[in-house]
C-alpha cells in the first residue's frame, strides 16, 4: 500500500513538475510610464522634429527572454467634443523607440521603449504619397509609417488602449490617457513648450490571458 502511494506520487510529480518549471520561467509584460526621464524625448532633428512619448516595456527578472513582443493600438477614443478624424487608424503596432521594427525580444530583467504617441512641428507632404496633417497635433506612432495622415489625433483628451502579446507570454491590455491643448502653441513654438502642453497617464493593466 505505501509503495502504491509512493508511485502515485511520483507520477503526480513527474506530471506536473514541468510545468509549474514553466510557470515559473514564463515572462512577465508590464507597461510603465515616467514624465521626469527620457519616456518623453524631444527630438529636434529633420524629420523628427517633435515630441515622443514613449512607455516601457519589461520583461520580469528570473523569466525566459519574451519573444516578438508586439504592442497594439486596440482602441482609441476622443474624451472631448474634438472629434478624431474619420479616418484615423487603431488596431495597428506602435513603433519600437529607435529602431525601425514593430517587434522584438526582450530578455529577462530588460526593458524597452515602444513609441506611443508624437506631437510633430511642420508635418508637410514631401514625396508622393505623404500626407501632411491639418495642423499641430497628437498623431499615434505607428508602424510601419506611412506617412499616409491616418495617425493623425489632433488636439483634446484621449483615451488609448492598448494590447500587448507575443510569441511566449500572456497577452494583456492597458489603458491610458493623453491630452494635447495647442491653445497657446503653433509650428514656432519650442519643443519645450509643446511638451508642457502633454499630459500622459501612467498605463493601467486592465486585463491579462493566455
Amino acid at each position: 500500500m505505501v509503495a502504491a502511494v509512493g508511485t502515485v506520487g511520483a507520477v503526480v510529480v513527474a506530471l506536473f513538475l514541468p510545468d509549474w518549471q514553466r510557470a515559473k520561467l514564463r515572462p512577465v509584460v508590464t507597461l510603465s510610464f515616467d514624465s521626469i526621464t527620457d519616456d518623453i524625448a524631444l527630438h529636434d532633428r529633420p524629420p523628427w522634429v517633435g515630441v515622443w512619448i514613449r512607455f516601457r516595456v519589461h520583461n520580469k527578472e528570473g523569466r525566459e527572454t519574451v519573444r516578438k513582443v508586439r504592442v497594439v493600438v486596440s482602441k482609441v477614443e476622443s474624451l472631448t467634443e474634438l472629434r478624431i478624424p474619420g479616418d484615423t487608424l487603431a488596431f495597428r503596432e506602435l513603433s519600437w523607440a529607435e529602431i525601425s521594427i514593430g517587434e522584438l525580444d526582450i530578455p529577462a530583467g530588460m526593458e524597452r521603449r515602444v513609441d506611443v504617441v508624437h506631437v510633430d512641428k511642420g508635418r508637410k507632404a514631401t514625396e508622393a504619397g505623404v500626407r501632411p496633417w491639418p495642423g499641430l497635433g497628437l498623431g499615434l506612432a505607428m508602424w510601419p509609417r506611412l506617412y499616409d495622415g491616418r495617425d493623425y489625433l489632433g488636439e483634446g483628451r484621449f483615451l488609448i488602449r492598448l494590447a500587448v502579446a507575443g510569441d511566449n507570454f500572456d497577452a494583456s491590455e492597458w489603458e491610458t490617457y493623453v491630452s494635447f491643448d495647442k491653445t497657446e502653441l503653433s509650428e514656432q513654438s519650442s519643443l519645450e513648450e509643446i511638451r508642457k502642453a502633454l499630459v500622459v497617464s501612467s498605463p493601467t493593466l486592465i486585463s491579462r490571458r493566455k
